[in-house]
């Protein structure tokens, strides 16, 4: 593999968790694999290939392996000669139908090992869903004639063949006029029979009963999902700037070439049908796509814009059951789907042949896992169009400033689209400054005066509402007005969130819940007091202000299952519900034309968090949020409700241009050298014993200062602002240097010390997003 950069990350050679070293076995045995297990260790374990094996075994193949006094399911990542191990067991078996990984995937798993420190096994446990990886696929009876059964009912005398029964020529003929396979509980259902003449049929051999994924994924065998998709025309003609756009990746797409292009276009501009032509181009040559989004929420809109313009799509995220997302996975594996649209995870999806990565919103956080590995989406997906040499499109209104500086270095290409797609303006936005509004309307404070003066007047003229606020729950937190006391979780540093419906206090963290008491434990004051609401306060505000409107809202307490969140979504969308209130789910992506009044109810909340990119993130957010209204051919209206109005970030979400702010923030990040002007990697210590996990974080500091690496920075270690989460407490380190390597080279030293206490949990974080 080449040594440079793409995307401002570099591209290493052998990871070297995977190089070959040490010395031959002592009996000389050269055919060796390495074998990643899905387990939380960064080195493969080395197995001897018996005989009988080595031609089969190769890289990506799964296999069976002693494991302690167990057999544990890995997969080789490597094939060598050589291991500082002289004893060796040997791999059990191959898994006869298990999930093998091809070489272009492999490559990617490795390389996201390598970057973010981590083990490949647990890289392959997160790319792939468990049922996948265990062969637990929900399948279903399914029964086809065969061409015995189909000669048999051109013969003149049936009863020679088999002697069938009027009933079962009937199933027979009934099965044969379908053209394709049928479930057999459908076909029984429609010749009103029972299963019994169907296994006569096949005893006979005129049929052929077999197990295949339900009709919902596609009819067994049918081939038409791989021919050229059907182009239904779209709701408009693109605009110069959109043309432009298409025509530029179509060119790279044609010649094959990697490049990463930055769609900038402004909310509504149409980039989602930049995506779907750039989608054709790729079906149209025979070759598969992958589309990326931030959200979960974003999916069902998603899912209904490309299957119904471009045909069958493969969905992957955490929230399907996991039988039917392990069923998208083997349809896209098999080529039976050439499009795979799906949440961070899916940056893995198998898609044979891929000619194209679409990463929608690519300025989301959420594309960043925060559990082991913990990787990035985008980088991953720009990766991976490099390995290919294939396009990556990332899309976004509000490019990050790690975007806007690749551009600035040549990295990416930017392409801009500067105007709405059907022409409209961008919604008019109103700030109101809560520090002059005495009263307000309801909602513990959140609803002004003005704000449902706006609501009622949009309800009036038959439009929709949106309301946003960032925090669920009733009330987020409690409090005795008398003596002060305030109810928080014991296990984690945080208030404990009230949920009304629930009837009980929450940590929005770790789950604890108790039952709300009548008076305070500490002064027995009944008189407890709900500050900072949250979206279910305000939907109960909202039915006493306006009692027969329909509300509905979408947050993590009411979003229980894809299903629940896709019916919700679609009542407003087919304006069955006039107002719609919910955290950042809200926020992005929604294209509902009815919408014409969106309420910022507090644009300050994450204004105060401990990050460097809390002005930027609170003024992409209000961007995102305010390009909600006025997409049909109503004006919109956006209020946002503040209590600091003079706030860089607010004035530049106010007139929906980020350039200020990039301005003045660039400014102090160049200064510090944060990103991206710098790069960082954090390591976190967690212990529920307090000194140790400060004695364990400053045993970290040892190795790091050994190398004697001036040019990185090392801050802390300090309690992290969250310090107490889980049970745990927690102590972190924060590492800043211009370069990458050196910063990963400190970075692996410190992780590969063993921890001062076993208790202690220490991760590592390449390129965190989350510094709480």
């Amino acid at each position: 593999m080449p040594q440079g950069s793409v995307g401002g990350i570099d591209i290493t050679g052998n990871c070297p968790n995977l190089s070959s070293t040490g010395d031959q076995g002592e009996d000389g045995v050269s055919h060796i694999a390495r074998v990643a297990l899905p387990i939380p260790v960064d080195e493969p374990f080395d197995y001897r290939i018996p005989e009988e094996l080595q031609r089969d075994v190769q890289p990506g193949t799964p296999v069976l392996v002693p494991f302690g006094p167990t057999r544990r399911y890995g997969w080789v990542v490597e094939i060598t000669d050589h291991s500082p191990h002289s004893r060796l067991r040997s791999i059990e078996g191959i898994v006869a139908d298990g999930a093998v990984i091809d070489e272009e995937l492999l490559e990617l798993l490795r390389w996201t090992a390598d970057y973010y420190l981590c083990g490949i096994g647990e890289v392959i446990e997160s790319a792939m869903p468990k049922p996948v990886r265990q062969r637990k696929l929900r399948t279903i009876r399914w029964v086809r004639p065969s061409d015995q059964g189909i000669a048999s009912l051109a013969s003149a005398e049936p009863e020679a063949v088999g002697k069938p029964a009027a009933l079962r020529r009937n199933i027979l003929q009934h099965l044969h006029l379908h053209g394709h396979p049928m479930p057999v509980r459908r076909l029984v259902a429609e010749c009103s029979a029972s299963n019994s003449p169907v296994q006569t049929l096949q005893r006979h051999g005129l049929v052929e009963i077999f197990d295949a994924l339900p009709p919902e994924f596609g009819i067994p065998g049918d081939s038409r999902a791989n021919q050229t998709p059907w182009e239904n025309p779209a709701p408009f003609e693109p605009n110069p700037q959109q043309i432009d756009a298409i025509d530029r990746i179509h060119r790279s797409v044609e010649e094959n070439n990697y490049q990463t292009f930055l769609l900038h276009g402004i909310t509504g501009s149409g980039k989602t049908e930049v995506y779907i032509r750039a989608v054709q181009k790729v079906l149209q040559l025979g070759r598969g796509a992958l589309v990326l989004l931030p959200e979960i929420a974003l999916t069902p809109q998603a899912v209904e814009r490309f299957s119904e313009r471009l045909g069958p799509v493969a969905v992957l995220h955490s929230m399907l059951p996991s039988s039917e997302r392990a069923a998208h996975y083997e349809r896209l594996r098999r080529g039976e789907v050439r499009i795979a649209l799906g949440a961070r995870s899916a940056v893995f999806a198998p898609i044979p042949d891929l000619g194209l990565i679409v990463v929608d919103e690519c300025h989301e956080s959420s594309y960043k896992q925060e559990n082991s590995p913990r990787y990035h989406a985008r980088d991953v997906a720009v990766m991976r169009a490099h390995k290919l040499n294939v396009p990556c499109v990332l899309g976004s209104a509000t490019p990050t400033m790690e975007s806007l500086e690749n551009v600035r270095r040549g990295r990416f290409e930017r392409i801009r689209l500067d105007e709405r797609a059907n022409g409209r303006p961008l919604a008019t936005i109103e700030i109101i400054d809560r520090r002059k509004e005495t009263r307000s309307a309801g909602g513990g404070g959140m609803l002004s005066r003005p704000l449902v003066d706006r609501i009622r007047d949009t309800l009036d003229r038959k439009e929709q509402v949106i309301l946003f606020l960032n925090r669920r729950g009733f009330a987020r937190n409690l409090l005795c007005p008398q003596c002060g006391h305030g109810f928080r979780c014991d296990q984690c540093d945080i208030p404990l969130t009230y949920h009304k419906s629930k009837a009980r206090s929450q940590c929005n963290y770790c789950g604890e819940h108790k039952p709300i008491p009548s008076s305070c434990p500490g002064c027995q004051f009944t008189g407890i007091q709900q500050r900072s609401p949250g979206t279910e306060r305000i939907e109960e505000a909202l039915l006493t202000l306006f009692p027969g409107v329909e509300i509905d809202r979408l947050d993590r307490d009411t979003v229980t299952s894809a299903g629940r969140m896709e019916s919700i979504l679609r009542r407003f969308r087919d304006g069955k519900t006039q107002i719609l209130i919910g955290t950042q789910m809200v926020a992005k992506g929604h294209d509902i034309p009815g919408v014409t009044l969106v309420g910022v109810l507090d644009a300050d909340i994450a204004l105060a968090l401990p990050d460097f990119r809390s002005a930027e993130r609170t003024a992409q957010l209000l961007c995102q949020v305010a390009g909600r209204a006025g997409r049909g051919d109503r004006p919109g209206r956006v209020v946002l409700q503040t209590r600091q109005p003079e706030h860089y970030a607010l004035s530049c979400a106010a007139v929906q241009d980020l350039d200020q702010l990039l301005e003045q923030e660039d400014s102090v990040r160049r200064m510090l050298k944060y990103p991206p002007h710098g790069h960082l990697a954090r390591l976190l210590c967690e212990d529920e014993d307090e000194q140790r996990a400060r004695e364990s974080a400053q045993a970290l500091l040892e190795p790091m200062k050994k190398l004697q690496l001036a040019e990185v920075q090392i801050l802390g270690p300090a309690p992290a602002p969250l310090e107490r989460l889980r049970g745990r407490y927690r102590q972190h380190i924060l590492l800043k240097c211009v370069e990458r390597m050196p910063l990963r080279e400190v970075a692996r030293a410190a992780v590969q010390q063993k921890p001062r206490w076993s208790s202690t949990r220490v991760t590592l974080d390449i390129d965190p997003q989350n510094l709480l």
